[in-house]
This record gives C-alpha cells, structure tokens and sequence, in this order.
C-alpha cells in the first residue's frame, strides 16, 4: 500500500488530464477553463474536479503503490459513460485488461471510504428539536436478467429486473446520512429493509420521513400524518428533495442499467454514493428545505 501521504493533486491537473481523456485535447497546456470545457468535465466524470481531488486525497493511502491519480478519472468514466470497455480503454490510451483492473481496484478504494463520508450520525447535524431527522426511501436500478430466471428479481418501479437500496438523508443539510443494499425487490418491501436495519439505529423517541411504501410502521411518518397545510409542505418539500438525490445517482450511466453480472452492482453503487455525499459536502448541497415538526 502507498506511504506517500503527501500525494495530493490539486483539481486543475484533473481538470486538464480529464478533458484529454475525453478527447478535447491531445495536451494539457492547451485547454483552458471555460465553463463549456467545465460542463465537458461533468458530463465525462459525474463530478467537479475539485470532488476528484478530494476523493483522490481519500483513497490514495488505501491503494497500490503503482496507482496514479488519472486511473480514478478511469473509474469515474466507467461509472459515467459506462460505454464498452474497448472503448473507454482506448479514450485512456491502454489495453482493455489494464483498464479493467485499474477501474475495479479504485471503485473498491472509493467503495471503502464509504462509512468515513456517510455516517448515520451526521443525521443530526442541524438538529432543531424536529422528531424527524432523516427522509427515507427505496430506490431501484435496472440490471441485466439474471440467470435463471427468478420473479424476486423483479421491480414494480420500472417493471423489470433490479436491485433495492435504502438511502436516507439528513432533512436539514441534505446530506446522505445511510445507504443498505442491495436486495431483491421481490421480496424486499421498503418498509421490511426499514424494519431489519435502520428501525433499530434510531434514538428511542426518534422517527423518518416516509412515503405510503412504510405505511404500519409507528417508526416511519407517512404523507397525511400531519396537524396542518404548513405540516404538510414542509414534509412534501423534504420527500421532493429527496427525490433530487436519486437523479444524482442516477446521472451515472452504470445506474440506469447494469450489464456486468449483479454481484458488482453494489460496489458501483457505494462508490457512486460516496462521490455524490462529497460533492453534497463540498460545494454542491442540494436546496434547503425548512422542516421543523415535532409528533
């Protein structure tokens, strides 16, 4: 593993080494920061430059000596464009069994930060004395059929195979506070995921946000328990920018639909969670919601 714990890279060598790889330019000294080559950026990586390099300042101790900073910018476009592996190995200038084994290695790396960037406890930064810290919700991604064939597999969401993941976030900041999965939503019912895990963290007068899906759980409030119209606004707007968060997820092309086989899907899924927490944490929050709801 690395010992070089000064190996930072400052966001513009992202900046300028990404936009090579996506074919803006052969040479780093020829671009320049422009917001059309900024959203050129985003497009290829899912992320800010300045993300990456924090990301990077993440993992890089956890990783092989023989790991560069450019070979997260590797992962990234896998997660992002999610094209073929010949031809994200030719945008990268390598062989396509050089390019898988530098991808997989790093999304592991990003995948293991996971409960240093999203802690449960951070629900309570913010804290206003609202019963209600966290949002709560399932969310399924498209995979390729499994074989053989098994009904379970099966999301009424999109109707087609998939894979669940419960992800809550903090109501005050925004922030993803809790993600467990995957599991087959056959099944999986939102509210039995909710009932095996995250029902039992919670403080003892503690309760969620949720949608009709968590309806019979005294745990999770549900859209019509509330006292007034004002209630009621404050819990739809904090469901609505929950929402907001599975797009975010969902911008990475390997989400929309998962071709490799399912027991990869949940390291993609962990280091796409990491980067989008990050980049919630580092300039780029979703919008504030006023909430304050005491049960």
């Amino acid at each position: 593993m690395s010992s070089n714990s000064s190996y930072i890279v400052h966001p513009s060598i992202f900046f300028k080494r990404g936009l090579v790889y996506a074919g803006i330019s052969d040479k780093m000294e020829n671009i320049n920061t422009t917001s059309t080559n900024y959203s050129r950026f985003r497009s290829h990586y899912g992320t800010s430059p300045g993300v990456c390099a924090i990301c990077w300042n993440q993992i890089h101790n956890v990783l092989p000596t023989n790991m560069l900073y450019s070979h997260l910018l590797w992962a990234l476009m896998f997660l992002k464009v999610y094209a073929t592996e010949a031809v994200l190995s030719s945008k990268c200038g390598v062989d396509e069994k050089t390019y898988r084994s530098k991808v997989w290695i790093i999304v592991k790396a990003m995948e293991s930060i996971k409960g240093c960037v999203i802690k449960l406890s951070n629900r309570m930064i913010g804290c206003n004395g609202s019963t209600c810290n966290l949002t709560v919700d399932g969310t399924d991604f498209r995979i390729r059929e499994p074989s053989p064939f098994w009904s379970g597999w099966f999301s009424h969401k999109f109707k087609g195979p998939g894979l669940r993941y419960e992800v809550a976030l903090n109501i005050q900041t925004g922030w993803i506070c809790w993600v467990q999965g995957p599991f087959a939503p056959g099944p999986w019912s939102d509210i039995k995921i909710f009932r095996g895990w995250l029902k039992w963290k919670l403080s003892p007068r503690e309760r969620v946000e949720a949608d009709h899906g968590y309806r019979g759980d005294f745990r999770a409030v549900c859209p019509n328990q509330c006292g007034n119209l004002e209630e009621y606004r404050m819990k739809m707007n904090a469901r609505a920018r929950h929402e907001t968060v599975n797009r975010r997820l969902k911008q990475f092309n390997c989400l929309k639909y998962f071709r490799h086989d399912k027991q990869l899907h949940v390291h993609c899924f962990n280091a796409i969670a990491v980067i989008t927490q990050l980049a919630i944490a580092n300039g780029e929050p979703l919008y504030h919601v006023q909430y304050k709801i005491v049960y």
